[in-house]
């Protein structure tokens, strides 16, 4: 990629995680990017284009994840880079966790954000240091310090010179130091597959069953086909899941050691997210979505659509 359209594209992601914060703050609400402990139930009825927040449906189905993240991230101490921290609430929460913590982000609406949650911050009781940086990542000065963490979630695959900034990373991560990775690696067969089943037979919000059905017999007859995955220009540039997530997974498992690799999310996240319904409702079926995701996975018969990576360096 030439020098201008690497700068346009650069702009171009920056607006487009701009817009996507905006609009997840509309009419009040804090989403739970924002903050874990203060993000404010909202749920989207009959509006389709606003994602839905209710952080009890997150614990159930994804509480386990990031309460372990947060441990461990907490357990190692010391300092923390956040790399594409977006509005803030990982480096948040570990700074509540007495962390010092430096969150980076493209995303001036990000930022803003994030400063704002914690300028608002209620639990302060061993509070440790939060630092917030709008610029692009791509250009942090990691001769500067060294960390005993570097975290990212949903980050690394954003990358332009991924092979470039994963070498920076670890001459400036401390002997024994941790990196953690999350990121989306795109569907499995199986995956899609039963992604796509329980949401054509689950009431979903912003979509009626007339208008399953219509779009089932544009796929049947018509092959047309339906993605609600939505990928931003520097993830289109880096083709996140291809050879961005490889040189991920060769980084944290070759020049790291590895410590756990979690693949999740077959199909929960997206399923749970989209079901409409009353609360008691709602709740039952990500229980059960939410095992059965698991367990298969766990059996080998899908893949899951997330993967995180603990490593260390050696």
């Amino acid at each position: 990629m030439k020098k201008p359209e690497l700068d346009q594209s650069l702009k171009d992601e920056a607006a487009f995680f701009d817009d996507l914060i905006n609009s997840k703050l509309r009419d009040g609400t804090i989403p739970i990017q924002a903050d874990y402990r203060r993000a404010t139930k909202f749920l989207p009825e009959n509006d389709g284009e606003r994602e839905i927040i209710d952080p009890k449906l997150y614990k159930i189905v994804e509480g386990e994840l990031h309460d372990e993240m947060i441990s461990r991230i907490s357990f190692q101490g010391g300092k923390v880079l956040d790399i594409c921290c977006g509005p803030g609430a990982l480096s948040l929460e570990l700074a509540r966790n007495g962390l010092d913590v430096k969150g980076y982000d493209i995303s001036e609406s990000a930022i803003n954000t994030a400063r704002l949650m914690a300028k608002e911050n209620p639990f302060t009781d061993g509070f440790g240091k939060l630092e917030y940086f709008c610029q692009d990542v791509n250009t942090i000065d990691f001769t500067s310090e060294k960390y005993s963490t570097i975290v990212g979630n949903s980050a690394f695959h954003h990358i332009y010179d991924l092979e470039m900034f994963l070498e920076k990373c670890y001459h400036s991560l401390e002997p024994g130091g941790l990196m953690v990775t999350f990121d989306d690696i795109g569907f499995s067969k199986m995956d899609y597959f039963l992604k796509n089943l329980f949401l054509f037979i689950l009431p979903k919000y912003g979509l009626s069953y007339k208008q399953k059905m219509m779009r089932l017999w544009q796929y049947i007859f018509a092959g047309k086909k339906v993605s609600n995955e939505i990928f931003s220009p520097m993830e289109v540039w880096a083709s996140k899941h291809d050879t961005a997530s490889n040189e991920i997974l060769d980084f944290w498992t070759k020049k790291l050691k590895t410590e756990k690799i979690i693949y999740w999310g077959a199909f929960s996240v997206q399923v749970c997210n989209a079901t409409k319904g009353p609360d008691w409702f709602r709740y039952s079926v990500a229980r059960f979505i939410t095992g059965l995701d698991r367990f298969l996975i766990k059996i080998g018969v899908c893949r899951g659509f997330y993967r995180i990576i603990y490593s260390t360096k050696k």
